[in-house]
């Protein structure tokens, strides 16, 4: 690029050439170059003071203040290279356009152009991603609108990065006033401002635009105004991509000096930026391809800096490549710089950057087998031999699409929404087809091609979802799926799959399909929808041919053999509609089946949260697995009928603080059910969202709300707060105090189950005191009135008499105490409600009564004591003889 080099703008626009002009338009022409020289050096000047406010509230940043501008004409001359002749109009523009592109990164220029950060549109969506991060949970209406400063700030940084190039755009038509009254411009030259003042704009925004992007926007070079030569035109597309590659390129130490960085508190991420931006040096041209050296190399503490230097010049490698390529398909003069010399390897970086006393291996973790990866960890790996989890996965999916509708439509205040969830069998000429259809947010092909297909990457709150829908992120949406994983078990069901989706702002020719032609073995295609395909609604459509072994034909109906579970309790009979219940017992929108379309439309087979409001017998059906046809399970002596009947009518719903329902259950007061304080049983679940997990919580009947923890969704915790359970617990106990029928030892079983629960048994009896079945206050009152005792595990109370066991006649100072943690969920999750186990326990409701019948007593060296020093004691007596077993002795003046 032909220029005379320097920060001043006559210096810098080339020399105007008289074989250009005739000799009468010479001096005229030159007038105009003149004009341009002055307009740009005004601009430069209140660029250049915007430009100081980025440093004051984008401290962690790297400079970006009038030197580096001034940098950028220095990188852009090296980077095209003497044979690419800018005219004054295009050395003008791109002059523009460098001073300009980044001062949208300050809350100034925000203001400059009209606008206020927490006023946009996207203000909403960035704040909340902040609160969720600050929270560990979505935000609150409340606290949206009277944030913390921590993530208010952290949001705003947020924006002025992700906007600034937007906002670039609007700065050279920007006005405001100043103290005078009088209108100033970024722009002042009125008549350069209306011909040239939008192009600038759009070239200054387009440094974060895709390449696709610039072509499509700057196809033809843009005429000359009437005040200059017809022969300067503005080639925009070069120009754009000069400004690229240049903002790109501008990486040495001039960017990051050592006083600044002295003076600001900068984070870890920053502060690797910083370092290997001071130590590159000003890079040079060699056989067509730019160098960039660090004589001083780093060392092992600076490992991190080097690969993020070494990462940033391959991405800027790219950035030149993707340049020569455009401008060459353009038939555009090529840049003498063509990519970066050295970047091919971290060892051929490291010959230009040393590493000092360690060698950079690129010891990253890969996959070499990609889709074989997804098939296992996809698949039967994650989730267990059952093929219909994949249908769980798809119903997930579902279902939180019509949700992130719900809430966006809800925030937005839009008119009310009535989302659905459909799924059906259908005939093809290749065989049964699987359908599930939501109408919820759809994706746009962005979505469908990449984010959908990142595995183990979550889409649903990602800034590519968020900034499609505008509010998602501020909204009350809470996906279940959060592991990035579900969607790639719909191969469990079979190879062949397609999605064809809609998105929410799209219209009915924006509908894509994403087709799998061989399970994930194959690349996928993604292609428009025909007309005869386009969806009439937003939302998802996924098909999937269903492998033949998963089906059997009963009397016209198409059943599942692959679940198990199921299967057992239907003998054999489970229909899509079975499936659907079975694996959504709380479902959170409404659910339509048909089990044979088109023969059959879909019918409403759940309603949205209907477990609140259907009859306690129907959801016991629904949680057991069973219908009144199909009955043979058994807990204990009790057919699950039985209980049924017996407990359909006891349960009821449970709120959290904030009057959310969070389950509806009650606890097991009757020995008949057969579940002791060792059984694991299946007379209730834990949910993750609307699912079925594997979860349960002893001692209860019922359902309870969950989150999943872990990928597979195979076992869940409830949502409720530990509070919350516990005050449930603890009116429970008293509720079943007032009604149980049952012996005093049974009662221990449900005290147990109570504590674990965090909850106060009250006057449940939970300890055997002197062989006498007693409750918190008896006993309290029972160590009192005693100098000293021993401690039992329930476990010893009986001896075996062949295949009997007989209960012994226990003294009358001994207390058994059950000393074992049983966890409150059964499924691989102990720790819940409380990491605290002695607190959640038998053993530690009894040291509590200890300590308040024995004040003088240490309570945390009578922990240590009942832990430790266990002894054979004589506890009672069985057909005359001593029984003698390890226990704990415990003296009233035992001390620390």
């Amino acid at each position: 690029m032909h220029n005379t080099g320097g920060m001043d703008y006559r210096r810098v626009v080339l020399d105007l050439r008289k074989r250009a002009f005739d000799r009468n338009s010479y001096a005229e022409a030159a007038a105009v170059r003149d004009r341009f020289a002055r307009a740009l050096a005004d601009m430069r000047e209140r660029a250049g003071q915007l430009a100081l406010e980025i440093g004051t509230d984008l401290p962690e940043f790297t400079r970006h203040d009038a030197s580096h501008t001034d940098a950028l004409w220095e990188l852009a001359d090296l980077i095209a290279g003497p044979d690419m002749i800018l005219n004054p109009a295009e050395a003008f523009v791109f002059g523009g356009a460098i001073l300009v592109h980044d001062l949208a990164m300050s809350r100034a220029s925000h203001r400059f152009t009209g606008a206020v950060l927490r006023d946009r549109a996207e203000w909403p969506d960035a704040l909340a991603a902040a609160l969720r991060t600050f929270l560990g949970r979505a935000p609150h209406p409340s606290e949206l609108l009277s944030p913390p400063a921590d993530p208010a700030l952290a949001a705003e940084k947020t924006l002025l990065r992700t906007l600034h190039a937007e906002i670039a755009e609007e700065i050279p038509l920007s006005s405001g006033i100043a103290l005078n009254g009088d209108r100033v411009y970024m722009l002042t030259d009125t008549d350069i401002r209306t011909a040239y003042g939008r192009l600038i704009g759009l070239i200054a925004a387009s440094h974060h635009w895709t390449y696709d992007q610039v072509v499509d926007k700057f196809t033809s070079p843009v005429g000359a105004p009437g005040f200059a030569p017809v022969e300067w035109k503005v080639d925009a597309l070069a120009l754009a991509c000069l400004l690229r590659a240049a903002d790109a390129t501008h990486l040495d130490s001039t960017r990051a000096p050592d006083i600044l960085a002295a003076v600001r508190d900068l984070p870890i991420a920053s502060k690797q930026h910083w370092i290997f931006q001071s130590r590159l040096q000003r890079p040079y041209i060699q056989n067509g391809r730019l160098v960039f050296t660090a004589p001083d190399g780093f060392s092992r503490d600076e490992m991190a800096s080097w690969w993020l230097a070494y990462d940033t010049l391959k991405l800027v490698d790219i950035e030149l490549k993707g340049a020569d390529a455009v401008l060459l398909e353009k038939g555009r003069q090529p840049f003498q710089a063509r990519g970066l010399a050295h970047v091919e390897s971290p060892k051929e970086f490291s010959s230009v950057v040393p590493c000092r006393e360690w060698e950079p291996v690129e010891a990253r973790v890969k996959v070499g087998d990609v889709a074989g990866l997804v098939r296992r960890l996809g698949g039967a790996e994650l989730y267990g031999a059952d093929p219909t989890i994949g249908l769980r996965e798809l119903l997930t999916n579902a279902c939180d699409a019509v949700k992130a509708r719900e809430a966006l439509t809800l925030y937005r205040g839009s008119r009310p929404f009535s989302g659905r969830v459909t799924t059906w069998i259908e005939e093809g000429e290749a065989g049964k087809w699987l359908v599930c259809n939501d109408n919820g947010i759809g994706m746009t092909p962005k979505v469908l091609g990449h984010q959908l297909l990142d595995f183990g990457c979550s889409s649903w709150l990602s800034p590519e979802v968020a900034s499609d829908n505008v509010g998602l992120l501020a909204s009350r949406f809470e996906p279940t799926g959060k592991f990035g994983l579900g969607f790639f078990a719909t191969f469990m069901l079979g190879n062949r799959v397609e999605v064809w989706s809609r998105p929410l702002s799209g219209a009915p020719s924006d509908t894509w399909i994403l087709e799998f032609s061989s399970g994930v073995e194959v690349r996928p295609t993604l292609r428009r929808a025909k007309q005869n395909e386009q969806m009439d609604d937003p939302g998802t459509m996924v098909r999937v041919l269903l492998d033949v072994e998963l089906l059997e034909e009963s009397e016209g109906v198409t059943n599942f053999t692959a679940n198990a579970e199921l299967t057992h309790k239907r003998n054999g009979q489970v229909s899509l509609s079975d499936l659907v219940i079975h694996i959504l017992p709380a479902p959170q929108v409404d659910i339509y089946a048909s089990d044979a379309y088109p023969e059959h439309e879909p019918s409403l087979l759940m309603a949205k949260n209907d477990w609140l409001s259907i009859d306690g017998a129907s959801l016991l059906h629904r949680i057991f697995g069973v219908t009144d046809d199909f009955d043979e399970s058994r807990f204990g002596r009790w057919s699950s009928q039985e209980i049924v009947e017996k407990y359909g009518p006891k349960l009821r719903t449970i709120y959290s603080s904030n009057g959310i329902a969070v389950g509806r259950a009650c606890l097991i007061d009757d020995e008949g059910v057969g579940v002791t304080r060792y059984d694991v049983n299946d007379t209730s679940i834990v949910t993750a969202g609307p699912c079925r997990t594997s979860s349960s919580m002893r001692g209860v009947i019922g359902l309870f709300m969950g989150a999943p923890r872990r990928a597979a969704r195979d076992h869940a915790l409830p949502i409720i707060t530990p509070d919350d359970i516990a005050q449930w617990a603890s009116q429970e106990a008293q509720r079943v105090a007032g009604v149980i029928e049952v012996p005093a030892e049974w009662c221990t079983h449900i005290g147990d189950a109570v504590i674990a629960l965090g909850g106060n048994p009250g006057p449940l009896p939970v300890w055997c005191a002197g062989g006498e079945y007693v409750n918190f206050e008896q006993l309290t009152s029972w160590i009192a009135g005693r100098n000293s005792l021993t401690v039992v595990d329930p476990m010893y109370a009986t001896v075996s008499i062949g295949l009997e066991e007989q209960e012994i006649e226990v003294a009358d100072d001994v207390v058994l105490v059950e000393s074992g943690y049983r966890p409150a969920v059964y499924g691989r999750e102990a720790e819940w409600p409380t990491h605290n186990r002695d607190e959640f326990s038998s053993a530690g409701f009894f040291l509590r009564a200890v300590e308040r019948a024995w004040p003088e007593c240490v309570a945390d060296h009578l922990h240590t004591v009942l832990q430790k020093e266990r002894r054979p004691l004589v506890i009672g007596r069985h057909e005359g003889k001593e029984v003698r077993v390890k226990g704990t002795r415990l003296q009233r003046h035992t001390s620390a």
